[in-house]
């Protein structure tokens, strides 16, 4: 493959990401880690694929966001809607009904189990 339809298949790789994760998004609200990985899906990319697709959310006025401002609060969160849940069903909820009733994104919910495990170590 010659340099030029590289760079062709790279900037459409990247605006293909990025018009994905941009879809029907409305307001400032960060992009999500977990978005940006759902959107790149099984696709090759490389480093600078990834730092395009940076620049363009960035350029188009959407920050990245790695992790909750506050892991402790938000883990306290998780846990109170994990207690309540079970409460109320009998059973322990999954990782996308914590995340719907707690009203956090599953990307939080994921990083505060996470964080939680890293606490009990």
């Amino acid at each position: 493959m010659c340099a030029s339809t590289s760079m062709t298949t790279t900037l459409s790789l990247v605006s293909e990401i990025v018009g994905s994760l941009l879809t029907g998004r409305t307001g400032d609200t960060p992009v999500s880690l977990d978005e940006l990985s759902e959107a790149i899906g099984a696709a090759p990319v490389t480093m600078a694929e990834i730092e395009a697709i940076f620049d363009a959310l960035e350029a188009a006025g959407y920050a990245v966001e790695a992790e909750p401002k506050n892991p402790p609060a938000v883990l306290a969160q998780v846990l109170a809607t994990v207690r309540s849940f079970s409460a109320v069903s009998g059973r322990r909820p999954s990782v996308p009904e914590i995340a719907q009733h707690s009203g956090l994104s599953l990307g939080e919910v994921r990083f505060a189990l996470l964080y939680a495990r890293v606490l009990v170590r």
